[in-house]
């Protein structure tokens, strides 16, 4: 029986692309995913 569990993802690797930051990721118990965090945008004062 499999149960579920809270993932504790760690960074394998990240990189800045033209929509963001791409980082690939894995948790202990196997699982892989990728993130994609869009650039942010700072209006000057």
């Amino acid at each position: 029986m499999r149960t579920e569990h809270e993932h504790l993802w760690t960074t394998e690797s990240a990189h800045t692309t033209s929509e963001g930051l791409v980082s690939y990721q894995h948790c202990a118990c196997g699982r892989r995913r990728v993130t994609l965090t869009p650039p942010v945008t700072v209006a000057a004062p």
